[in-house]
């Protein structure tokens, strides 16, 4: 029996009255863990992240996710808190790719259930 999770990858995805759950940081990439109002586990992953900034970020409750350009080959992706509409996580990178996981079970499990290779082996960028 195969016990590997299966996912969905998605164009967009509703962060209303959701929570981040976690933040995985690599070498050149970044792993948001992202739990929906109606318990979706989501997983957004940044590729090639240029800056990283965050302000309580997890376990708050996120108002709104934009995207905005920032440079030729890079863009801003912001979540907002949703009583103060304040940036609490802010990530400056190439790419997004979103995976919905199914319902979350337990906390990080949307981390986990895209795989466990972006964990180890990544390549430090200058080496």
């Amino acid at each position: 029996m195969d016990n590997k999770a299966t996912f969905v990858k998605l164009n967009n995805f509703s962060s209303f009255d959701g929570h981040i759950e976690s933040i995985l940081i690599g070498c050149e990439d970044v792993k948001v863990s992202f739990q929906t109002w109606n318990v979706r586990a989501i997983v957004l992953i940044f590729r090639d992240v240029e800056n990283l900034t965050l302000t309580h970020a997890v376990y708050g409750d996120i108002g709104d996710f934009t995207i905005s350009d920032y440079n030729n080959d890079h863009s801003k992706y912001v979540f907002h808190d949703a009583s103060s509409d304040e940036e609490v996580l802010c990530i400056i990178s190439k790419s997004m790719e979103i995976y919905d996981t199914g319902s979350a079970s337990d906390i990080n499990s949307a981390v986990f259930d895209v795989g466990f290779d972006y964990i180890g082996n990544q390549k430090h960028p200058y080496n």
